[in-house]
């Protein structure tokens, strides 16, 4: 791909695109870089910000992307006129990444999924490691030459507009439902780009797709890989779920109920899992090992503590619509909602049109506070209030006798107030044990 001398050049400068400049220069690329932060340098290289565009791309054969470089940034669009190749960084460091590779995506679950398949590859015994979307640039870790027989990379739609002809053994999609649309002009753009991770598969080759959805299980016939259907509840997928308990074909492994893990999309989640280990043909005793022993990271539904009878949840990861439901859903008992946050031009009538019964109350603040109130006055949901602060949500819901649970599950981004979730849930927790004291 990379040739001696050739001259590229990089958009994007965070974490992602520093890792795909140090292997361009590696390769023996002459490496350009270009970053919308006038402030971005790296080892005293120009940042061509404010440059023409003729001077910008002067001898460039081929643009790698950071991932948060939108199809209609000025970049893209003169390399596009130009004809001059794209690609993403996550494309350039999965063709040098010399290990097999297991590739995620979903709109929610891809990190929880990640997370389950490096667990029981290390309970079997191999070398890997989580990498991409998750965190640690592709790039990198091709630049550490680190030693690995798996790599377990999670991708994002951003990651994979650019991304094709993937080579990977297996591919896991969790779901689709609409996020990023202040990216998308069409959801049908966001699912085509997720759909790019199968698109360099062959029949020799496995895709894991989620058969609850029904868009999901028709474009699966699209596929050229052995497509493996889960469901959440039956399903033919080799590791199943019948009858409340988790089966291999016709063997019984373990009831739901001995799983960490909570809500039928956690359970589906862990399906995943466990489908890959039956195509790597990883022993059953390090399966039930996973199903017994895995626990979910912080911020995804995580259980903060109890208060006075209260139960409090963190479940600040869940920054779409979609996410938001199935945390709801996975809850007993009746539920007071804090939402709200960076809108990602979601429609939020199609929340409050079916709001499940046990949401007995929802307070909203952010920076769309007033469009998700409209939204659920709209659709006639009164039960609702509006609050400037995080803190004054979460007392105001403290004090209502019959709520069992307090969900915090935003819905929406952080970065109208924090600079990513993680912030956010340790903010929430914070608060609650300000509460407990």
């Amino acid at each position: 791909m990379i040739k001696s001398g050739m001259k590229v050049l990089m958009v994007g400068l965070k974490s992602s695109g520093v890792s795909a400049t140090a292997l361009l220069e590696r390769l023996g690329a002459e490496v350009k870089i270009y970053d919308d932060d006038e402030r971005a340098v790296l080892n005293g290289k120009q940042n061509l910000l404010g440059s023409s565009m003729e001077y910008i791309f002067e001898a460039v054969e081929l643009v790698v992307l950071s991932p948060s470089i939108p199809k209609w940034h000025k970049i893209v669009l003169y390399a596009q006129e130009k004809n001059i190749k794209i690609i993403s960084e996550l494309a350039l460091g999965l063709h040098y990444l010399d290990c097999k590779k297991i590739i995620v995506t979903g709109t929610n679950g891809k990190t929880t999924v990640v997370e389950m398949i490096n667990t029981l590859l290390s309970y079997a015994g191999y070398t890997s490691r989580t990498m991409g979307n998750i965190g640690y640039p592709v790039c990198q870790v091709v630049v550490d030459n680190t030693p690995l027989e798996y790599a377990v990379i999670e991708a994002s739609s951003f990651q994979l507009e650019y991304t094709k002809d993937i080579k990977t053994s297996i591919a896991v999609i969790t779901n689709l439902s609409p996020d990023h649309m202040d990216r998308y002009e069409h959801y049908n753009d966001y699912v085509n780009a997720k759909f790019n991770i199968f698109s360099g598969q062959t029949s020799n080759d496995f895709a894991l797709v989620n058969f609850d959805d029904s868009m999901l299980r028709a474009r699966s016939k699209e596929l050229t890989a052995k497509v493996i259907g889960i469901k959440s509840e039956g399903g033919k997928s080799p590791v199943h779920i019948k009858n409340n308990y988790y089966y291999i074909k016709d063997r019984a492994l373990a009831p739901l109920r001995s799983s960490k893990v909570k809500g039928r999309f956690n359970h589906q989640n862990l399906l995943m899992a466990l489908n890959v280990g039956h195509i790597l043909r990883i022993d059953i005793e390090q399966m039930l090992n996973l199903i017994k022993n895995f626990k979910l990271a912080s911020h995804r539904l995580e259980y903060v503590c109890t208060i006075q009878g209260k139960n409090y949840y963190n479940d600040s990861k869940g920054t779409n619509i979609d996410a938001c439901k199935k945390a709801i859903d996975a809850l007993e008992g009746h539920i007071g909602l804090i939402m709200g946050g960076s809108d990602k031009n979601e429609d939020f009538c199609t929340f409050f049109d079916k709001v499940a019964d046990t949401v007995s109350f929802v307070c909203v603040t952010g920076s769309n506070a007033d469009k998700i109130f409209a939204s659920a006055l709209k659709m006639g949901f009164l039960k609702i209030k509006k609050f400037s602060h995080l803190k004054e949500a979460i007392l105001f819901l403290s004090q209502i006798n019959y709520i069992d649970n307090i969900l915090f599950s935003p819905a929406c981004a952080s970065f109208d107030r924090y600079s990513n979730y993680i912030e956010r849930g340790n903010k929430f927790k914070e608060l609650i044990y300000e509460i407990e004291v």
